[in-house]
This record gives C-alpha cells, structure tokens and sequence, in this order.
C-alpha cells in the first residue's frame, strides 16, 4: 500500500510515474530539438522549474494534474505513464485503434515471443507452488512474469488487429 502524507492524508508521489512522465518529455524534446521550458509553456505552466517541481517527488506542494498527464500524453503520444498507471492497479492496455498493417511473419515472431512468455509465467507458477506454499520472492516472481506474458499477449493481440485479411484484399481488386 501507498504511503500517505501527515498533512492532509495526501498520498506520496508515484516515483516510478514520475520517471516515466519525465522520459517522455525528453524523449520528445530532443526528437523535436526543443527545450524543456518550451514545453512547459506548451503544456500551459510558467517556466521549465515549474515542470520540474511537478517532477520531484520531494515537492509534495505541486503534482501533475489530470488534466496535464492528458495534455503531456497527447503532446509526446508516449503512452508509457497509462501504461505504468495500468500496472500499478493489475491492468493491462490495449490499443483500440489499429496502426499500421503487420505481415504474417512478424505475427509468427510475436506468436512465438508470447508463446515463450507464457511458458515462463506457467514454469515459474508451477515451481513456486510445488510445495503448496508461496513465498513474497515467488509471488512477486510470477506477478512479474505473469505481467511480462500479458503484456506480449497484447501485443499479440494488437498485431492480429492490424492484419488485412487476404479475402478482404480480393474483394478490393474487384
């Protein structure tokens, strides 16, 4: 469970979020070869010190609102801090919005990443509860593994998403 703050009751800043909500701005600046206080007044706040308050988890005065990890998502299109929220709660994302078309080898090459995922999730599992007791290091082991397994079915999924069936290739010949 999260720590809370004395004042308030306020819940601590999620380091790792933070992290993730920062490369993402960086990340981006240096694609677009701007600075990050130009990307602060971009996303409506004062200065680069005012993003970087926002950024520390020893400023418990200022947090990113809603409204601008929305605003940061949509700017970068890095979509890493949803996913890291996602995890937090046992979540995992899926992309409703098909991008570009996949070939059917590259599907092979996920099938079988995702394939071998699983196999460790189910060996990991299997091992940890061979004595009918679970220890902290083997639960944490298979949430691990189990969260590496869903995230490359997922990414199964969003590849079979973005395959062209060929009888729908046929009928645009015609």
């Amino acid at each position: 469970m999260a720590e809370y703050l004395h004042i308030g009751n306020k819940r601590q800043k999620e380091h790792g979020l933070l992290v993730t909500i920062n490369k993402s701005i960086v990340t981006f600046c240096k694609k677009n070869n701007i600075d990050k206080t130009a990307f602060a007044i971009k996303i409506g706040l004062a200065s680069e010190n005012s993003l970087l308050n926002k950024l520390k988890k020893s400023r418990e005065d200022t947090d990113i609102t809603i409204s601008e990890l929305i605003h940061i998502t949509e700017i970068t299109s890095n979509y890493e801090a949803l996913k890291y929220l996602n995890e937090m709660f046992g979540f995992v994302m899926i992309s409703s919005e098909p991008e570009e078309e996949i070939t059917v080898e590259q599907l092979n090459q996920i099938t079988d990443e995702a394939q071998i995922e699983s196999n460790e999730f189910f060996a990991v599992t299997k091992i940890a509860n061979k004595d009918k007791k679970i220890s902290i290091e083997e639960k944490n082991n298979m949430l691990k593994e189990g969260m590496e397994a869903l995230e490359k079915l997922n990414e199964q999924l969003e590849a079979i998403r973005k395959i062209k069936p060929f009888d729908l290739e046929n009928d645009e010949d015609e």
